[in-house]
Protein backbone atom coordinates (compact mmCIF):
# COMPACT_ATOMS: atom_id res chain seq x y z
CA UNK A 1 0.00 0.00 0.00
CA UNK A 2 0.96 3.71 -0.14
CA UNK A 3 0.88 6.13 2.10
CA UNK A 4 -0.95 9.19 1.16
CA UNK A 5 -0.10 13.22 2.48
CA UNK A 6 -1.08 16.74 1.31
CA UNK A 7 1.35 19.01 1.10
CA UNK A 8 1.40 22.68 0.01
CA UNK A 9 5.02 23.73 -2.40
CA UNK A 10 6.22 26.87 -0.66
CA UNK A 11 9.64 26.91 -2.89
CA UNK A 12 11.62 25.30 -5.31
CA UNK A 13 15.01 24.06 -3.85
CA UNK A 14 16.36 22.91 -7.31
CA UNK A 15 15.37 22.70 -10.86
CA UNK A 16 15.84 21.00 -14.23
CA UNK A 17 13.28 20.61 -17.01
CA UNK A 18 13.55 16.58 -15.45
CA UNK A 19 13.76 17.40 -11.92
CA UNK A 20 12.14 19.82 -9.16
CA UNK A 21 13.27 19.31 -5.54
CA UNK A 22 10.67 21.22 -3.36
CA UNK A 23 10.18 22.40 0.48
CA UNK A 24 6.83 21.77 1.29
CA UNK A 25 4.36 22.04 4.29
CA UNK A 26 2.49 18.79 5.93
CA UNK A 27 -0.92 19.50 6.69
CA UNK A 28 -0.16 18.91 10.35
CA UNK A 29 2.64 21.98 9.68
CA UNK A 30 5.62 20.40 9.73
CA UNK A 31 8.21 20.86 6.88
CA UNK A 32 9.98 18.72 4.50
CA UNK A 33 11.71 17.62 1.51
CA UNK A 34 10.43 16.36 -1.68
CA UNK A 35 10.69 15.19 -5.54
CA UNK A 36 9.09 16.19 -8.43
CA UNK A 37 9.55 14.71 -12.02
CA UNK A 38 8.10 17.50 -14.37
CA UNK A 39 8.70 14.70 -17.49
CA UNK A 40 5.63 13.15 -15.62
CA UNK A 41 3.18 15.77 -14.94
CA UNK A 42 4.51 18.85 -15.60
CA UNK A 43 6.47 21.64 -13.57
CA UNK A 44 5.30 22.36 -9.74
CA UNK A 45 5.43 25.79 -8.45
CA UNK A 46 5.05 27.86 -4.76
CA UNK A 47 1.83 27.50 -3.53
CA UNK A 48 0.82 24.39 -5.98
CA UNK A 49 -1.27 22.12 -3.28
CA UNK A 50 -0.04 18.48 -3.98
CA UNK A 51 -0.65 14.76 -3.12
CA UNK A 52 2.63 13.44 -1.63
CA UNK A 53 4.03 9.67 -1.42
CA UNK A 54 5.09 9.62 1.97
CA UNK A 55 5.57 5.44 2.29
CA UNK A 56 9.32 5.43 2.51
CA UNK A 57 9.89 8.00 4.59
CA UNK A 58 7.14 7.02 7.03
CA UNK A 59 8.72 3.12 7.00
CA UNK A 60 12.57 5.02 7.44
CA UNK A 61 13.93 3.05 4.80
CA UNK A 62 17.00 4.29 2.92
CA UNK A 63 14.95 5.29 -0.34
CA UNK A 64 13.69 7.50 2.26
CA UNK A 65 14.26 11.46 3.22
CA UNK A 66 12.00 13.11 0.47
CA UNK A 67 8.88 12.37 -0.49
CA UNK A 68 7.55 11.75 -4.16
CA UNK A 69 4.90 14.72 -5.76
CA UNK A 70 2.48 12.24 -7.53
CA UNK A 71 0.03 14.95 -8.81
CA UNK A 72 -2.09 18.36 -7.92
CA UNK A 73 -4.84 18.49 -5.27
CA UNK A 74 -6.69 21.15 -7.97
CA UNK A 75 -5.03 21.34 -10.72
CA UNK A 76 -4.74 18.79 -14.05
CA UNK A 77 -1.62 17.90 -14.49
CA UNK A 78 0.19 18.90 -18.07
CA UNK A 79 0.09 16.74 -21.30
CA UNK A 80 2.67 16.75 -23.84
CA UNK A 81 3.29 14.91 -27.32
CA UNK A 82 4.89 11.46 -26.94
CA UNK A 83 8.16 11.11 -27.95
CA UNK A 84 7.74 7.65 -29.54
CA UNK A 85 5.80 4.55 -29.26
CA UNK A 86 7.82 2.14 -26.19
CA UNK A 87 6.28 2.22 -22.86
CA UNK A 88 8.27 2.26 -19.78
CA UNK A 89 6.61 1.52 -16.40
CA UNK A 90 4.10 -0.28 -18.14
CA UNK A 91 0.67 -0.43 -16.76
CA UNK A 92 0.92 2.22 -14.49
CA UNK A 93 -0.54 5.05 -13.84
CA UNK A 94 2.72 6.93 -14.73
CA UNK A 95 3.43 4.72 -18.02
CA UNK A 96 5.63 7.14 -20.33
CA UNK A 97 5.88 7.08 -24.28
CA UNK A 98 9.71 6.90 -25.07
CA UNK A 99 11.78 6.47 -28.44
CA UNK A 100 14.17 3.44 -27.50
CA UNK A 101 17.27 3.71 -29.41
CA UNK A 102 15.75 0.38 -31.36
CA UNK A 103 13.01 1.83 -32.51
CA UNK A 104 11.53 2.75 -35.87
CA UNK A 105 12.63 6.54 -36.55
CA UNK A 106 15.02 6.51 -33.43
CA UNK A 107 18.87 8.26 -34.87
CA UNK A 108 20.20 5.72 -33.30
CA UNK A 109 18.35 2.31 -35.01
CA UNK A 110 21.21 2.54 -37.78
CA UNK A 111 23.96 2.16 -35.35
CA UNK A 112 22.62 -1.05 -34.20
CA UNK A 113 20.60 -2.77 -36.89
CA UNK A 114 22.64 -5.80 -38.00
CA UNK A 115 25.12 -5.42 -34.80
CA UNK A 116 24.93 -8.56 -32.40
CA UNK A 117 28.77 -8.21 -30.49
CA UNK A 118 30.69 -5.99 -28.59
CA UNK A 119 33.76 -7.38 -30.48
CA UNK A 120 35.69 -7.59 -27.64
CA UNK A 121 35.49 -4.55 -25.93
CA UNK A 122 35.53 -4.30 -22.07
CA UNK A 123 32.69 -3.48 -20.18
CA UNK A 124 33.04 -1.51 -16.33
CA UNK A 125 30.04 -3.39 -14.28
CA UNK A 126 29.21 -2.29 -10.71
CA UNK A 127 26.79 -2.48 -8.15
CA UNK A 128 25.89 0.23 -6.20
CA UNK A 129 25.33 3.38 -8.07
CA UNK A 130 27.86 5.54 -5.70
CA UNK A 131 30.60 3.59 -7.58
CA UNK A 132 30.01 6.15 -10.46
CA UNK A 133 31.61 9.63 -9.69
CA UNK A 134 34.70 7.16 -7.83
CA UNK A 135 35.06 5.21 -11.15
CA UNK A 136 34.42 8.60 -13.41
CA UNK A 137 37.10 10.53 -11.13
CA UNK A 138 39.51 8.19 -11.72
CA UNK A 139 39.03 7.99 -15.67
CA UNK A 140 38.82 11.98 -15.21
CA UNK A 141 42.10 12.05 -13.45
CA UNK A 142 43.95 9.64 -15.92
CA UNK A 143 42.55 11.58 -19.19
CA UNK A 144 44.22 14.98 -17.77
CA UNK A 145 47.28 13.21 -16.18
CA UNK A 146 48.23 11.31 -20.11
CA UNK A 147 46.20 14.08 -22.26
CA UNK A 148 43.37 11.86 -23.73
CA UNK A 149 39.61 12.42 -23.96
CA UNK A 150 37.42 9.48 -23.89
CA UNK A 151 33.74 9.21 -24.49
CA UNK A 152 32.78 8.30 -21.11
CA UNK A 153 28.76 6.62 -21.10
CA UNK A 154 27.21 5.59 -18.24
CA UNK A 155 24.44 2.82 -18.61
CA UNK A 156 21.81 2.99 -15.67
CA UNK A 157 19.76 -0.19 -15.09
CA UNK A 158 16.23 -0.39 -13.65
CA UNK A 159 17.36 -2.21 -10.29
CA UNK A 160 17.48 0.88 -8.18
CA UNK A 161 15.60 4.29 -9.13
CA UNK A 162 13.77 4.57 -12.49
CA UNK A 163 14.49 8.10 -12.96
CA UNK A 164 17.47 9.33 -14.23
CA UNK A 165 16.99 12.08 -12.95
CA UNK A 166 17.18 11.03 -9.65
CA UNK A 167 20.57 10.87 -9.29
CA UNK A 168 22.68 13.96 -8.40
CA UNK A 169 25.75 12.40 -9.56
CA UNK A 170 24.82 11.77 -13.23
CA UNK A 171 23.32 15.53 -12.80
CA UNK A 172 26.75 16.73 -11.57
CA UNK A 173 28.84 14.75 -13.56
CA UNK A 174 27.18 15.78 -16.62
CA UNK A 175 27.49 19.49 -16.00
CA UNK A 176 30.72 19.11 -15.24
CA UNK A 177 31.44 17.66 -19.05
CA UNK A 178 33.13 14.55 -17.62
CA UNK A 179 30.10 11.78 -18.74
CA UNK A 180 29.21 12.20 -21.87
CA UNK A 181 25.70 10.05 -22.60
CA UNK A 182 23.71 8.16 -20.44
CA UNK A 183 21.55 5.10 -21.65
CA UNK A 184 18.73 4.51 -19.35
CA UNK A 185 17.60 0.88 -19.62
CA UNK A 186 14.00 -1.16 -19.18
CA UNK A 187 11.61 0.83 -17.35
CA UNK A 188 14.43 3.56 -16.09
CA UNK A 189 14.26 6.35 -17.93
CA UNK A 190 15.33 9.99 -19.02
CA UNK A 191 19.00 9.52 -20.52
CA UNK A 192 20.16 10.70 -23.48
CA UNK A 193 19.27 7.00 -25.18
CA UNK A 194 16.59 4.96 -23.87
CA UNK A 195 17.24 1.39 -24.27
CA UNK A 196 14.91 -1.79 -24.28
CA UNK A 197 17.11 -4.35 -22.41
CA UNK A 198 20.78 -4.23 -21.14
CA UNK A 199 21.95 -6.15 -24.56
CA UNK A 200 20.79 -3.47 -26.76
CA UNK A 201 22.03 -0.88 -24.64
CA UNK A 202 25.65 -1.73 -24.60
CA UNK A 203 25.25 -1.99 -28.53
CA UNK A 204 23.57 1.60 -28.37
CA UNK A 205 26.60 2.72 -26.26
CA UNK A 206 29.00 1.48 -28.15
CA UNK A 207 27.93 1.89 -31.80
CA UNK A 208 25.63 4.58 -31.27
CA UNK A 209 27.47 6.96 -28.94
CA UNK A 210 30.77 5.32 -30.00
CA UNK A 211 31.52 4.98 -26.47
CA UNK A 212 35.09 4.49 -25.41
CA UNK A 213 35.04 3.79 -21.41
CA UNK A 214 31.32 2.03 -20.21
CA UNK A 215 29.98 1.89 -17.20
CA UNK A 216 26.85 -0.20 -15.88
CA UNK A 217 25.43 -0.32 -12.70
CA UNK A 218 21.54 0.41 -11.41
CA UNK A 219 20.61 3.96 -10.21
CA UNK A 220 20.24 5.40 -6.80
CA UNK A 221 18.99 2.82 -4.14
CA UNK A 222 19.35 -1.05 -3.91
CA UNK A 223 17.27 -4.02 -2.24
CA UNK A 224 18.41 -6.45 -0.15
CA UNK A 225 16.58 -9.00 2.04
CA UNK A 226 19.45 -11.07 3.89
CA UNK A 227 18.42 -14.01 2.19
CA UNK A 228 20.91 -15.73 -0.87
CA UNK A 229 19.17 -14.46 -3.95
CA UNK A 230 16.84 -11.48 -2.18
CA UNK A 231 18.45 -8.55 -3.62
CA UNK A 232 18.86 -6.06 -6.32
CA UNK A 233 22.45 -6.55 -7.12
CA UNK A 234 21.65 -10.20 -8.34
CA UNK A 235 21.83 -8.20 -12.18
CA UNK A 236 25.26 -7.32 -11.98
CA UNK A 237 26.07 -11.17 -12.44
CA UNK A 238 23.25 -10.84 -15.22
CA UNK A 239 24.99 -8.08 -16.76
CA UNK A 240 28.60 -10.19 -16.70
CA UNK A 241 26.48 -12.82 -19.07
CA UNK A 242 24.98 -10.02 -21.07
CA UNK A 243 28.76 -8.51 -21.98
CA UNK A 244 29.84 -12.30 -22.67
CA UNK A 245 26.38 -12.87 -24.78
CA UNK A 246 27.51 -10.07 -26.83
CA UNK A 247 31.19 -10.79 -27.17
CA UNK A 248 32.57 -8.51 -24.91
CA UNK A 249 34.71 -8.01 -22.47
CA UNK A 250 33.27 -8.12 -18.89
CA UNK A 251 34.67 -6.47 -16.34
CA UNK A 252 33.25 -7.26 -12.20
CA UNK A 253 33.71 -4.50 -9.44
CA UNK A 254 33.53 -6.96 -6.23
CA UNK A 255 32.21 -5.70 -3.57
CA UNK A 256 34.62 -5.52 -0.58
CA UNK A 257 34.25 -3.49 2.32
CA UNK A 258 36.36 -3.01 5.48
CA UNK A 259 33.69 -1.64 7.85
CA UNK A 260 30.18 -2.74 7.78
CA UNK A 261 27.92 -3.64 10.85
CA UNK A 262 26.58 -6.43 8.82
CA UNK A 263 28.19 -9.71 9.03
CA UNK A 264 27.46 -10.49 5.30
CA UNK A 265 28.79 -7.48 4.20
CA UNK A 266 32.10 -7.68 6.10
CA UNK A 267 35.20 -8.01 3.58
CA UNK A 268 34.01 -9.68 0.26
CA UNK A 269 30.01 -9.07 0.25
CA UNK A 270 27.50 -12.00 -0.22
CA UNK A 271 26.55 -10.15 -2.79
CA UNK A 272 29.67 -10.53 -5.04
CA UNK A 273 30.20 -14.28 -3.78
CA UNK A 274 26.86 -15.29 -4.81
CA UNK A 275 27.10 -13.60 -8.22
CA UNK A 276 30.74 -14.53 -8.96
CA UNK A 277 29.52 -18.42 -7.78
CA UNK A 278 25.72 -18.85 -8.87
CA UNK A 279 25.11 -16.08 -11.11
CA UNK A 280 27.57 -15.39 -13.55
CA UNK A 281 27.61 -18.32 -16.44
CA UNK A 282 30.84 -17.33 -17.65
CA UNK A 283 34.58 -16.20 -17.10
CA UNK A 284 34.82 -12.50 -16.12
CA UNK A 285 37.78 -10.57 -15.20
CA UNK A 286 37.83 -9.58 -11.91
CA UNK A 287 40.18 -7.00 -10.43
CA UNK A 288 40.40 -6.45 -6.98
CA UNK A 289 43.35 -4.08 -5.08
CA UNK A 290 46.78 -4.88 -3.27
CA UNK A 291 47.62 -5.41 -1.35
CA UNK A 292 44.75 -7.03 0.73
CA UNK A 293 43.63 -8.33 4.00
CA UNK A 294 44.84 -11.70 4.62
CA UNK A 295 40.76 -12.46 5.28
CA UNK A 296 39.50 -10.72 2.06
CA UNK A 297 41.95 -13.71 0.59
CA UNK A 298 40.65 -16.50 2.18
CA UNK A 299 36.88 -15.05 1.10
CA UNK A 300 38.20 -15.24 -2.28
CA UNK A 301 39.10 -18.48 -2.76
CA UNK A 302 35.34 -19.58 -2.91
CA UNK A 303 35.03 -17.57 -6.47
CA UNK A 304 35.68 -20.17 -8.83
CA UNK A 305 38.86 -20.61 -10.52
CA UNK A 306 37.33 -19.85 -14.57
CA UNK A 307 37.59 -16.31 -13.20
CA UNK A 308 40.22 -13.92 -14.05
CA UNK A 309 41.50 -12.00 -10.63
CA UNK A 310 43.60 -9.52 -11.05
CA UNK A 311 45.80 -7.86 -8.59
CA UNK A 312 45.91 -3.75 -8.68
CA UNK A 313 48.25 -1.97 -6.57
CA UNK A 314 46.54 1.17 -5.61
CA UNK A 315 47.01 2.55 -1.78
CA UNK A 316 44.14 4.54 -0.12
CA UNK A 317 46.58 7.89 -0.96
CA UNK A 318 45.97 6.95 -4.48
CA UNK A 319 42.71 7.06 -3.97
CA UNK A 320 42.39 10.11 -2.49
CA UNK A 321 44.59 11.66 -5.29
CA UNK A 322 41.92 10.38 -7.37
CA UNK A 323 38.62 11.77 -5.95
CA UNK A 324 39.89 15.01 -4.93
CA UNK A 325 39.14 16.23 -8.04
CA UNK A 326 35.51 15.79 -7.59
CA UNK A 327 33.63 18.93 -6.54
CA UNK A 328 31.70 17.13 -3.74
CA UNK A 329 32.85 14.67 -1.15
CA UNK A 330 32.20 11.16 -2.37
CA UNK A 331 30.39 8.45 0.00
CA UNK A 332 28.86 5.30 -0.29
CA UNK A 333 26.56 3.50 2.51
CA UNK A 334 27.36 7.20 4.43
CA UNK A 335 30.87 5.92 4.78
CA UNK A 336 34.10 8.10 2.78
CA UNK A 337 37.41 7.03 1.70
CA UNK A 338 38.66 7.43 5.34
CA UNK A 339 35.88 5.41 6.69
CA UNK A 340 36.23 2.43 4.22
CA UNK A 341 39.46 2.69 2.68
CA UNK A 342 39.31 -1.13 1.45
CA UNK A 343 35.86 -0.05 -0.34
CA UNK A 344 36.99 2.59 -2.30
CA UNK A 345 40.58 1.08 -3.15
CA UNK A 346 38.47 -1.80 -4.55
CA UNK A 347 36.59 0.96 -6.85
CA UNK A 348 39.42 2.52 -8.15
CA UNK A 349 41.08 -0.79 -8.73
CA UNK A 350 38.09 -1.67 -11.34
CA UNK A 351 38.37 1.37 -13.16
CA UNK A 352 41.90 1.98 -13.59
CA UNK A 353 41.93 -1.61 -14.33
CA UNK A 354 39.47 -0.64 -17.59
CA UNK A 355 41.60 1.93 -18.38
CA UNK A 356 44.80 0.02 -18.88
CA UNK A 357 42.62 -2.16 -21.34
CA UNK A 358 41.46 0.32 -23.29
CA UNK A 359 44.49 1.67 -23.97
CA UNK A 360 45.38 -1.86 -25.55
CA UNK A 361 42.72 -1.77 -27.88
CA UNK A 362 43.52 -1.75 -31.29
CA UNK A 363 40.29 -1.11 -33.87
CA UNK A 364 37.75 -2.56 -30.90
CA UNK A 365 39.71 -5.05 -30.66
CA UNK A 366 41.54 -6.04 -27.19
CA UNK A 367 45.72 -6.90 -27.63
CA UNK A 368 45.77 -8.22 -24.43
CA UNK A 369 43.20 -11.60 -23.98
CA UNK A 370 41.79 -11.92 -20.71
CA UNK A 371 42.77 -15.59 -21.13
CA UNK A 372 46.30 -14.41 -20.59
CA UNK A 373 46.11 -12.89 -17.02
CA UNK A 374 47.29 -15.27 -14.17
CA UNK A 375 46.11 -14.16 -11.26
CA UNK A 376 48.88 -13.43 -7.97
CA UNK A 377 46.15 -13.89 -5.25
CA UNK A 378 46.72 -16.50 -2.81
CA UNK A 379 43.55 -19.33 -3.52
Amino acid sequence: MIIWKKGTVLRVLEESAMFQRVRVKMEAGEEASAVHYPLLLGQTEPGDEVWLNTTAVELQLGTGGDHFVAGWVSKRPESSSPQGHIMKMRYTPWQIAVSTGEEVGNPYRSAVMGRNSLDSWPILLGELHSMLPAVISVWRHRSLQEGRCPRIVYIMTDGGALPLAMSQHVRRLKKLGWLYATVTVGHAFGGDVEAVNLHSALLLARYGLKADLVFVSMGPGIVGTDTPFGFSGVEQGEAVNAVAALEGMPIFIPRIQGEDGRKRHQGVSHHTLTNLTRVVLTPAEVPVPRPLPVRVQTQMESIPQHHHLISVPITEKEVVEFLKIYPVSIQSMGRKVAEDPLFFRTICAGALHLWKRWLNLTDGRSGVKASGEKSDLTR
